[in-house]
């Protein structure tokens, strides 16, 4: 079912005690996400996000989701969506209610290298790899090995080449970047595990610079391959801005990344496309899956003669270096030492 904002925010009453709401408005959803979202305004001017999921899928991942936020919150320096009340749904499911972060989603494709909170973004992805996995795995979350992990996308593969719409050359590409076990030699850390601009909320400082406010969206975290938090930004960033992220990134690691970070991370980026064509096909609408099949042989023209395999390796050395070409920067190894005023989470 759909519920209207007023009916969110009579739900978001009922979950977190003191909440009156005076104003409820839609808000944005992810994509893919059968969730109905409202912002809910109270009588003390308190903003409030309420989730309430549509589906039975859905309630599974907002729990995990409230589950996950509600871990890192305790040992990361930015705000995350922490759950301040539930209520469950008589047709099943939870609703979830967390106070509103100010800020707006990153528009990662603006990003300029200069800007300081290109260095900030690397230090806050950074600060999520450096978590002990322990957390993670003792609440449950999924966990993988480096060869699990490669297992699983080989098996998202095969079943993407079962749908008969994925273009003969992504298929091959893919499957010689999985097949090359050298690529997959990283050390699992804790992701976010779906982070891209719209999960990183930042505002202007009193100084003027923009500093990041929180991050949200947690419903993907698990112990995995750190490359899933880069193929956001390798998608939609530039060249140069990806190459700061990835040396502040390096430079606050308590352990060095593996050489092929962000070649990982450009995979990862394309087979997104796969995973929004399973969603579409999952929806049963002809014309969201004729797109979804679009997209990708548009990719697939995109990607003809471009190397995923790796490039040769940049230096060990993490001082500034002259910044690569568009076309280098998805493939650069590195060896260097819930869209939001108020958003999803």
């Amino acid at each position: 079912m759909t519920r209207t904002p007023f009916q969110l925010a009579a739900l978001a009453s009922a979950a977190v005690p003191g909440l009156d709401p005076v104003a409820a408005g839609a808000f944005p959803v992810d994509p893919g996400m059968a969730v109905d979202v409202a912002l809910v305004e109270d009588t003390r001017g308190r903003n409030w996000i309420v989730r309430a999921s549509a589906s039975p899928a859905a309630a599974v991942a907002l729990d995990a989701g409230a589950a996950a936020a509600k871990l890192v919150a305790k040992h990361l320096d930015i705000r995350v969506p922490v759950t301040r009340g539930s209520v469950a749904l008589k047709e099943g499911g939870r609703v979830h209610v967390h106070a509103a972060i100010p800020g707006r989603g990153l528009r990662l494709a603006a990003l300029d290298p200069a800007f300081p909170v290109v260095a900030d973004l690397g230090r806050a992805i950074a600060a999520i790899h450096d978590l002990d996995p322990a957390l993670f795995e003792d609440a449950g979350l999924e966990s993988y090995s480096h060869d699990e992990y490669r297992q699983r996308r080989l098996a998202e593969l095969d079943r993407a080449a079962a749908t008969g719409k994925v273009p003969a050359g992504l298929l091959t590409r893919w499957e010689a970047a999985l097949e090359n076990v050298a690529l997959w030699q990283f050390v699992p850390v804790p992701v976010h595990g779906g982070l891209d601009g719209r999960h990183v909320l930042m505002a202007l400082a009193d100084d003027g610079t923009a500093k990041i406010t929180g991050i949200v969206g947690w419903r993907r975290a698990k112990v995995a391959d750190p490359a899933d938090d880069f193929a956001g930004l390798v998608r939609d960033a530039a060249a140069p801005a990806v190459i700061e992220v990835a040396r502040a990134y390096a430079r606050a690691r308590h352990s060095r990344p593996d050489r092929h970070l962000l070649t990982r991370a450009k995979l990862v980026a394309e087979l997104g496309y796969v995973t929004d064509l399973f969603d579409a096909l999952a929806a049963g609408y002809p014309q969201v899956v004729d797109a979804a099949t679009a997209r990708l042989q548009e990719l697939a023209a995109d990607v003809e003669g471009d190397e995923l395999l790796p490039a040769p390796a940049t230096p060990r050395d993490p001082a500034p270096a002259a910044a690569p070409t568009p076309d280098e920067t998805a493939t650069a190894p590195i060896e260097t030492s819930e869209r939001q005023d108020k958003t999803p989470g």
